[in-house]
Order: C-alpha cells, then sequence, then structure tokens
C-alpha cells in the first residue's frame, strides 16, 4: 500500500510540472476605454520550459527557465533587456514569487530527490531556506510577508492552506482547488479557483485570516489560469484568446484579442504589474511564427556558445570538479587583473592555484548576476561566496574553440550612484551630438584604451576631435546602451551603435574620477 502511494505522489507531481515547450511574452496594456494588448515580444526566447512569470518590481520579471536540463529561476532586465538567473541549485524551481518586504524571492523547489517544498532564496546570493516543513506546496501566493496561501498536494487532488511563516502554522481552507493565487487589489482577499463543482470551476476570495470564502465568478470552461487588472476586471486565456471579464458588468466573459500572430497557440499563465500597463503571458507557442517577436537584441550563435562554456566554467567551479574544470580551460590560459597585469599564466598554474584555493576554503560559490555577451567575450557581474564571506566582482572571459583562453578580473570599490549618472549625461549628449557638453564629461587627460591596453587617444581634445569628424559623416549616429555592470567606479555598458543605417555592437568600460570619465577601454 505504502508503494502504490508513493507510485501516484510522483505520478502526480510530474503532472503538475510537465515540461511542455513554453515561452514568456511581455505585453503593453491600455485599459482606459477598452483593454488594448500592444507591443508584444517573447522575453524568454529560450528553448524549453519557460513559464509561471511573475512581476519582481518595475524593471525585473521572474520566471522558470530551463537551463542546463533543469529548471532555474530566471531574471529578465526590462531596461536592458538581458536574462540573469537567480539560483543554481541542483533542483528544479517553479513558481517564482517576490516575498513582500523582503530582499528575497521564493519558489517551489523540485529536488533530485524527489522532495518538494517551498524555499526562499536571497536575492543577493541566491542561498536557499525552507519555509514550510510540513506540506507539499505545488502552487501559492503571499498573502503578507508571513502569510503563504497554497494549493498542497494531498489524497491525488489539490487543497487550499493558509500557513503563517513566522508562527510555523499550517490551516486548511478548502478541498479540491486549481493552481491560480493572486492577492486581489484594493483588498484584504486572495482569490483561487474552487473546483469543487466538475461542470463548472469558479473563482472565490478567500480572506486567509478569518477563512471566509464568496463567489466571484465562474472560470472559462475548462480553464483555471487568470489574474487581476484591477479590483473590478480580470483576464483569461483560452487557446491562444485573451478575454476580460469585468465584474457587476459582463455575465460572461469577453474576447479581447486573439494573439495568434504572435505565435501564442495556448496560454498557460498571466500575470500584470501593479498598475496594469504591463501583461505577462505563458503560452505553447508556433516557433515559426513567434521568433518574429524575440527580444532585438537576442544572442548570436557565437555568443550563445561562449555563454554556455563559461556556464559550464562556473557549474563545475561550484562543484569543486577541478579535474573537469580545468579542461573548460586552454592550456595557455591567461588569469590577469584588468586591463592588463598578469597573475598567472597556463593551465598547469592555474590548476595549482585553484588546488590550494579548495583547500583554504571549505565552501565556495560563484553566482552570477549579469552578463554581456559580444562575440567570443563574456562579461559577467559575479558573487564570490567564500566560507563566510562575500564579494561582487566583474570578469572579462575570452573563449575560442570552446575553451576560456583568458580571465581578466575587476575588483569592487565604494560606488556612487552619481557616476552613473554621469555616464547617463555623457550617452545622452553623445545622442544629441553636444561637442561641448560630450567634452564635460571626460577629465581633461584622459585615456582611450582598446582592450586590453592598446592606447587609441591620449586626451580629451583628441577625443573630442574623433568625434566630431564621426558624426559629421554619420547624420544617424545613435548609441543604444542594451545591458550594464557597475563594478566600484567602473560602469561597463554593451552598446549598440547606428552609423548610416548599419549597427555596430561593442563594450566600453568607463573608469571614474572626481565625477569625470578619465579612462575608456572598449572592447569589440
Amino acid at each position: 500500500m505504502k508503494i502504490s502511494s508513493f507510485i501516484i505522489f510522483i505520478f502526480f507531481t510530474a503532472t503538475l510540472y510537465a515540461q511542455s515547450d513554453t515561452e514568456v511574452f511581455l505585453f503593453d496594456l491600455e485599459s482606459s476605454n477598452k483593454i488594448e494588448v500592444k507591443n508584444g515580444k517573447n522575453i524568454s526566447n529560450n528553448k524549453g520550459y519557460n513559464n509561471q512569470p511573475s512581476f519582481l518590481d518595475d524593471r525585473y520579471i521572474l520566471f522558470s527557465s530551463t537551463r542546463d536540463d533543469q529548471t532555474d529561476i530566471a531574471k529578465y532586465d526590462t531596461q536592458y533587456s538581458s536574462k540573469t538567473w537567480i539560483n543554481s541549485s541542483e533542483g528544479g524551481e517553479y513558481t517564482p514569487i517576490k516575498i513582500p518586504n523582503k530582499n528575497s524571492i521564493s519558489a517551489v523547489r523540485l529536488d533530485k530527490d524527489g522532495k518538494q517544498r517551498l524555499y526562499a532564496y536571497d536575492a543577493s546570493n541566491g542561498e536557499s531556506t525552507e519555509l514550510i516543513k510540513d506540506l507539499v506546496v505545488a502552487y501559492y501566493t503571499w498573502y503578507n510577508e508571513d502569510i503563504v496561501v497554497s494549493a498542497v498536494i494531498e489524497n491525488e487532488q489539490l487543497n487550499l492552506y493558509s500557513s503563517n511563516i513566522k508562527e510555523g502554522t499550517n490551516k486548511k481552507m478548502a478541498s479540491n482547488v486549481g493552481r491560480s493565487f493572486h492577492k486581489i487589489p484594493n483588498s484584504n482577499l486572495i482569490s483561487f479557483i474552487s473546483k469543487a463543482n466538475s461542470k463548472q470551476w469558479q473563482i472565490k476570495s478567500l480572506n486567509p485570516i478569518t477563512g471566509d470564502t464568496k463567489l466571484i465568478a465562474n472560470t472559462l470552461k475548462g480553464i483555471e489560469d487568470i489574474c487581476w487588472l484591477n479590483s473590478t476586471n480580470l483576464l483569461s486565456g483560452k487557446k491562444g484568446i485573451l478575454y476580460k471579464l469585468t465584474l457587476q458588468k459582463d455575465y460572461n466573459w469577453k474576447k479581447v484579442e486573439n494573439l495568434k500572430d504572435y505565435g501564442i497557440l495556448n496560454i498557460t499563465r498571466l500575470a500584470t504589474n501593479k498598475d496594469g500597463s504591463k501583461l505577462l503571458i505563458a503560452a505553447e507557442i508556433d516557433p515559426d511564427i513567434s521568433s518574429s517577436y524575440t527580444v532585438s537584441n537576442q544572442s548570436n550563435t557565437i555568443e550563445d556558445e561562449a555563454g554556455k562554456i563559461i556556464d559550464k566554467h562556473i557549474d563545475l567551479f561550484n562543484n569543486r570538479n577541478l579535474k573537469d574544470f580545468s579542461k573548460t580551460l586552454n592550456v595557455n590560459v591567461l588569469v590577469k587583473d584588468f586591463p592588463s597585469e598578469i597573475k598567472y599564466y597556463g593551465r598547469d598554474n592555474l590548476i595549482e592555484n585553484y588546488t590550494q584555493f579548495f583547500k583554504d576554503n571549505e565552501k565556495s560559490n560563484l553566482k552570477v548576476l549579469n552578463r554581456i555577451a559580444l562575440k567570443n567575450i563574456i562579461v559577467e557581474e559575479e558573487l564570490l561566496s567564500l566560507n563566510s564571506s562575500t564579494k561582487r566582482q566583474v570578469t572579462i572571459y575570452e573563449t575560442e574553440n570552446d575553451k576560456v583562453t583568458s580571465m581578466t578580473s575587476i575588483e569592487n570599490s565604494k560606488f556612487k550612484k552619481k557616476q552613473e549618472a554621469l555616464i547617463n549625461e555623457h550617452v545622452k549628449m553623445y545622442n544629441e551630438k553636444d561637442v561641448k557638453a560630450l567634452g564635460r564629461t571626460y577629465a581633461k587627460d584622459v585615456m582611450i584604451y582598446n582592450f586590453p591596453d592598446e592606447v587609441v587617444f591620449e586626451d580629451r581634445s583628441a577625443v573630442r576631435d574623433d568625434y566630431i569628424a564621426l558624426s559629421e559623416s554619420t547624420p544617424n549616429l545613435y548609441a543604444e546602451v542594451l545591458n550594464r555592470i557597475i563594478i566600484g567606479n567602473k560602469v561597463i555598458d554593451k552598446i549598440k551603435l547606428t552609423k548610416n543605417d548599419q549597427f555596430e555592437y561593442f563594450v566600453a568600460i568607463y573608469e571614474i574620477t572626481n565625477n569625470l570619465i578619465d579612462k575608456v577601454t572598449y572592447i569589440r
């Protein structure tokens, strides 16, 4: 009997997280007179499972995404159209959501040993802590920073629980529920899907404190995924069509738009931001159509391959597998301090150094916070945890023939926000062709280099003259920042430069002293 129950449990869990190929889309929402969705783009752009999106804040988006044959927490930056990873655990993470009033993210983790629990992940270093020990959580949302409302696997169905994390208590509120949970805007209530009536599923409200439930509306036939646009309007999807329901006005769900032109075949999840201006949709797709709506700066094949080399390199480092880690390195690998000071040379010296490193540090973990890719070069903002301490750093990796050929480190130092403001002003003046204002962003003795240390210009007047000649010969000269990493006094930008209707991509490393740019290193 115990063996049979175990088999049923494993089957039920696998059904909950079936790994169909899905993508995550971001849309603009307008709802003044009628609800309209516009400017859709595929932000996951990743083969495999990409699902369960949520808004971390006004800038960042979280979703579950396939990486190296497992599902991890991806963080998408809407400002720079870039994706990084929150965690590097061995299990698969699902339904990532920000924990209210904390610098943490929660997710359901399905570990390789079959254990399934709700965890919290530190947003700074990805370290995880189990939140609810006694329940097998499948889907959930936060009521406040202490109370979770969740669907719990029990006796081959999902039952509704309210759990107080602070007090360590769990209370069953309803039986036979669906997977969609949301905080109802401008209320102290949570919405959930009741499947008690098998012929017609219903949207109900729950007060997690008192346990009171009330009927709100019926779902679309056979559909359990909804989200709230505001306190009176709900959104849902069936196949590739988006629907809305206005409470106390609509008797039935009304069609908003058919999203088939985006390649969306079947909507699986929906989420809106706080002011209802953005909509996230996870969906099964037609790849021939949806590829037209991927973000404009998606990585090319060379950058993808370089990224895979570095991902493998870091994973082996985190697993402390020195033998296989060394195989990711070119036999003549260079390890440097920025820009070109050699620390040591050759794979044998590196193995000797890392052997001692692992002896000196019983615990070590490297987490990627942000990544800039340019052809075969990867620039990463990283968080390195050593025993009980952590430090932030940037590493510039050069790759060739599936190997790392060089690693250049940039150490962290105190950073002031005005340094980023200076670079923002610099880019603005560059695009406005304001030569005098652009010149004021440079120090008089500014040095310009090609990576790592090839001198291009040696003072501000030479930089100004070069810019004047370029802008006069290029009427539509325009620089767009695609991604940014900030470390100490350095601002590192990946830039898309438009020159006479042609595009050029490069990385600029700005070094700032006394609120002026005194050094720029270009990686081309």
